[in-house]
Parts: structure tokens; C-alpha cells; sequence
């Protein structure tokens, strides 16, 4: 995944289509969020909006990274969805570190394509409870069965 900032100074999301790379929106694409994840939608907006720094996109980065991501594979799926403003690379204006020196442009950032989702949390709170505390127990060990 790879944000960039372009046309003066709005975020944008790099995605790789069969036809070339193409600059999404991210602000511009928050209403293809709106009716399945309205949280990310807001998370985006409350970080991004009036081209917002992105240090509160790395400082929240757990909370973004969910909203980026579905912006992304919306973008691979149907890149000529209603809701997504995209555009081919060459024709938005990227930003040029040279301009200037002291901006951040773009951050690249790895995602392991092994991330599973566990919607329930369930595999996250056992790993972040295990690490400070001995003492989780799975509920199944107090299984009694019924004579």
C-alpha cells in the first residue's frame, strides 16, 4: 500500500490496475465506504479531510489501515465504481519532494498478505492478554457435561 499526496496537497491511495497506476481519492472515495463501514468512513474523514497531516494516520494507524485497505480492494474489484474517484497516475498532479524537501509525499507501506481478519477480536485480546497475563483461560475447559 502506498499514500501519496497530490493536486496541492489531498491524500491519495496508489493502486495497480490491468491498465496502469492509478491515484485513488481517498477523501474523494469515503461515500463507497459510507453503507457497510461507516466507522472507517469516519476515521478517514476525521484524519484526511482538508488535507489533513498524516501523522495522525500513522498515530491511528490500526483504526486506518481498515478503511485504506477496503478503499483498496473496492478499487481492484471495480475500479469504474460510482463511488470511487480514481485516476490514471500520469494525469494527477503527484507530489514532487524536490518542490519541497522538507514534506513527506508518499509512504510506502508493507502489509502482510497473510493478515487474517477475525471479526469476533478474539484471536487479538488472546495474544495481547496472554503477553501481560498467565492467567487466560479458555471458557472450554469448564465444559461439564450433563449426567
Amino acid at each position: 500500500m502506498k499514500l501519496v499526496r497530490f493536486d496541492g496537497g489531498k491524500t491519495g491511495l496508489m493502486v495497480e490496475l490491468p491498465s496502469g497506476p492509478h491515484v485513488l481519492d481517498v477523501i474523494g472515495s469515503l461515500g463507497a465506504l459510507a453503507p457497510d463501514d461507516p466507522i472507517s468512513q469516519g476515521v478517514l474523514n476525521g484524519m484526511l479531510k482538508d488535507n489533513g497531516k498524516w501523522s495522525a494516520l500513522i498515530e491511528h494507524w490500526p483504526l486506518a489501515r481498515v478503511g485504506l485497505r477496503r478503499l483498496g480492494l473496492l478499487a481492484l474489484a471495480d475500479p469504474k465504481a460510482e463511488r470511487l474517484v480514481i485516476r490514471r497516475a500520469d494525469e494527477a498532479r503527484i507530489a514532487d519532494p524536490a518542490e519541497d524537501p522538507d514534506a513527506i509525499v508518499a509512504i510506502d507501506i508493507a502489509v502482510p498478505s497473510r493478515i487474517k481478519l477475525d471479526p469476533t477480536g478474539r484471536e487479538a485480546m488472546t495474544r495481547q492478554f496472554s503477553a501481560a497475563d498467565h492467567r487466560v483461560v479458555a471458557l472450554d475447559a469448564y465444559k461439564t457435561t450433563k449426567s
